[in-house]
């Protein structure tokens, strides 16, 4: 993968893809009122186990693109993650 390649939406749809069968391109087309607001978080949360999978992902597809260690990373994607990360279904 090329570092190029490496998006905010490329990480967003692992996630949305995966757990809900979308992407941001979809929702920017069908569902552009509801993104304006935080409440699209909560309508694709996903399970905590869900979210660790895809933070481990996250950081890992990073690691190997970048050639840095996962430690550098996870230092460094706080800000992204913030932006980035599924909401976690509340039980």
């Amino acid at each position: 993968m090329k570092k190029s390649e490496i998006t905010s939406e490329f990480i967003m749809d692992y996630w949305l893809k995966k757990y809900h069968n979308t992407t941001v391109s979809w929702l920017l087309e069908n569902e552009l009122e509801l993104i304006k607001s935080p409440g699209w978080y909560k309508k694709y949360a996903v399970t905590q186990e869900q979210h660790d999978e895809w933070y481990n992902w996250a950081i890992d597809i990073m690691a190997k693109t970048f050639r840095l260690s996962k430690k550098t990373i996870k230092r460094n994607f706080v800000f992204d993650y913030l932006n980035l990360s599924p909401s976690i279904i509340k039980e």
